[in-house]
């Protein structure tokens, strides 16, 4: 049996008495029992000397853990318990002589009160019989042993167990709620049959469970490791580009400016290769992802940005330049990196078992296009690992980079991130596809390492370079057609003046004659299907037969000379001034159109008209225009004239003629 041997191991050299008092990867230390020298030899030699016998009584074997024990001791500490072993080996020889110890443990407590300052004679007897029955092991603090500890049932474990498997979907709380549950749930199971350990030894059993111990930590994490696979993790491998490809959708934590000005949370939709780690597409929407959406996120993938509709460079121009211009980039320095972009037809699509994913536009989609559908197991996210992952790297790549980025959590979250120059959904879909094919495609990738040469990563573009050298493949891509085919329908009516939609006027030189093709004649307005790109706002598609007319947005200020200047200034305008200066405008005008109104029913007394009368010191309203309708038979003179349409008292000196008039 192979045995380990330690400090403290005693062996037989020459018909010499050694004892081992040190040892290190090298050399071992041995010091004569029987005269009073050392010797220092190699370790390997020594194992291999055969005029060498070791003592079995002091040799552990090679399970136990004295050495581990005795290496894990402070240097402090390991002195000590080398210079017991020394002495009490020499004890323990001259017992086993015949010799009595009784005399013999003074002789130790003197030598040992040099070293430390806790020894009596009762000290020295309980090691020299630890050391007996024990070896050097018996001489550690039990400190360092954890000696002394009373063995835990191991139905506290087993309950622990149990509070964390069934608290995996529950919120988090502390460990004293933890406790407090294992001790209900031992009372009702077992009584007062468990002895439970003291409080200490309760919060570092919570510490050590692999379950429990998350119980009072992230909910989420939590929820995700529970919703592994309790089997060994396969590896998602590919033997060509498209073969395994991965689509999945997230809600990004950065906010996007809606069609009416208001914010939310854009949603990112992402289709990941695993063979060379390429998004073959990305798209964003201001609002939960749909099943036209998909489609129009599958029609970006198997279309070239070359291939794409008109409108789709200008878009990106326009988008571009708020940034590019800043530095001088060339708009044709851009256009490369999205012509390098790689083309690849994803043969196989693994997705979540999302309603979007299931529906029946987004099958239709891929059988048309020849693309198989797999469904990853409920709520298992490793199923699709690559695009998981790939999220985090887009936030950490893309997302922190932008205006009113919230950080992820509530605890990260900063109070005076600035929302105020957010990007509109357009400006962050074109974003991204830059940055998806300028860094992303030609980032080293971790997961794209050579295993001759782990320290040096290709990159997607690079990667995928290296299949087509070994294994080429042609696929032919989607046309303008097709692209437009796949991209959200709506109904829409052919006016005079063009096409109105989302308060955005598209005109033809076709406009006539697809108006003159309707049922109502020429001149009618005729209902029509249009196609359209949610990021290109240029251009809608008209479906005529068997063809897509486009049809161009009309100009805007973008198109004029300094036009972008002009709503620049517009957004820099002061909001909160301009919000109230509405507010009070629409109080005014409410209450100016409120004055004219009488409640009908309401029959119109003298009260009422001679406030409305003073209402209108001109006399232009009121009472004044219900005379003015009116003939009288016979219109008074003098004074009396004065009185009645003046509304108040004459200027006569005669007051007593007045007061007779009065009364």
């Amino acid at each position: 049996m192979t045995m380990r041997v330690g400090i403290g191991a005693t062996l037989t050299w020459d018909d010499q008495q050694f004892i081992i008092i040190a040892d290190d990867y090298r050399h071992v230390t041995l010091r004569s029992l029987d005269a009073d020298f050392t010797r220092v030899v190699d370790a390997e030699e020594l194992v291999r000397l055969t005029n060498v016998t070791w003592h079995s009584e002091l040799i552990e074997s090679a399970t136990g853990s004295a050495a581990r024990v005795l290496d894990g001791l402070p240097e402090q500490e390991r002195r000590i318990v080398d210079a017991w072993a020394e002495q009490l080996s020499r004890v323990k020889q001259a017992v086993d002589r015949g010799e009595s110890a009784k005399y013999l443990f003074e002789d130790v407590r003197a030598a040992m009160s040099k070293v430390t300052s806790v020894t009596s004679l009762e000290t020295v007897r309980r090691k020299f019989h630890r050391y007996c029955a024990e070896g050097v092991i018996g001489l550690v603090d039990a400190r360092h042993l954890n000696r002394g500890k009373r063995d835990i049932d191991a139905r506290i474990g087993a309950a622990l167990s149990e509070l964390g498997a069934k608290g995996a979907s529950r919120s988090s709380g502390t460990t004293s709620r933890t406790l407090d549950r294992l001790r209900w749930m031992l009372e009702e199971d077992y009584g007062d049959a468990i002895d439970l350990p003291s409080e200490r030894t309760l919060y570092r059993m919570v510490a050590a469970h692999p379950t429990a111990r998350k119980l009072n930590g992230s909910a989420k994490s939590r929820q995700s490791a529970a919703n592994k696979p309790s089997r060994a993790f396969g590896a998602h491998g590919s033997l060509r580009p498209g073969e395994h490809v991965q689509i999945d959708s997230t809600v990004i934590d950065v906010p996007s400016r809606l069609l009416d000005g208001r914010l939310n949370r854009a949603e990112l939709t992402v289709i990941h290769d695993v063979s060379c780690r390429s998004i073959l597409a990305g798209a964003v929407r201001a609002v939960a992802t749909n099943s036209a959406d998909l489609a129009g996120v599958l029609a970006r993938a198997l279309t070239p940005y070359e291939l794409r509709p008109p409108g789709a460079r200008e878009q990106r121009e326009r988008v571009a330049a708020t940034w590019a211009g800043q530095f001088m980039i060339d708009q044709e320095r851009l256009d490369r990196y999205r012509f390098a972009q790689p083309y690849i037809f994803p043969e196989t699509i693994t997705t979540d078992n999302g309603k979007i994913y299931r529906s029946e536009a987004f099958r239709r989609g891929c059988e048309r296009a020849g693309i198989s559908l797999i469904h990853a197991s409920h709520e298992t996210g490793t199923d699709k690992p690559h695009v998981e992952s790939g999220f985090d790297a887009i936030k950490d790549g893309f997302v922190q980079y932008l205006e009113g980025f919230t950080g992820g959590s509530v605890e990260r979250r900063g109070r005076d991130e600035p929302t105020d120059r957010a990007l509109a959904l357009d400006q962050l879909q074109e974003l991204l596809e830059d940055w998806i094919a300028i860094e992303w495609q030609n980032r080293p990738h971790a997961g794209l390492s050579d295993p001759m040469l782990p320290g040096r990563a290709l990159t997607p573009n690079e990667m995928l370079r290296a299949y087509r050298r070994i294994a080429p493949e042609l696929h032919v891509p989607f046309g303008v057609d097709e692209f437009i085919g796949f991209l959200p329908a709506t109904t829409c009516t052919l006016q005079d003046y063009g096409i109105n939609h989302r308060r955005r006027v598209y005109r033809s030189n076709r406009l006539p004659e697809l108006r003159a093709a309707g049922a109502g004649g020429e001149g009618a307005t005729r209902p029509c299907v249009i196609r359209y790109d949610p990021h290109n706002p240029l251009f809608v598609w008209v479906e005529h037969g068997d063809e897509f007319v486009p049809f161009r947005c009309l100009r805007d200020l973008l198109d004029e000379p300094m036009g972008g200047e002009i709503w620049q200034a517009a957004h820099d305008v002061d909001a909160t001034e301009d919000a109230t200066a509405r507010d009070d405008a629409a109080y005014l005008a409410d209450r100016m159109k409120r004055a004219q109104w009488v409640r009908p029913g309401k029959e119109r007394n003298r009260a009422v008209r001679r406030a409305e009368v003073d209402r209108d010191p001109m006399h232009l309203t009121g009472v004044s225009k219900t005379i003015a309708r009116e003939t009288p038979p016979a219109e008074p003179d003098g004074d009396e004239v004065i009185w009645e349409r003046g509304g108040g008292f004459s200027l006569l000196d005669d007051d007593d003629g007045v007061w007779e008039r009065l009364t």
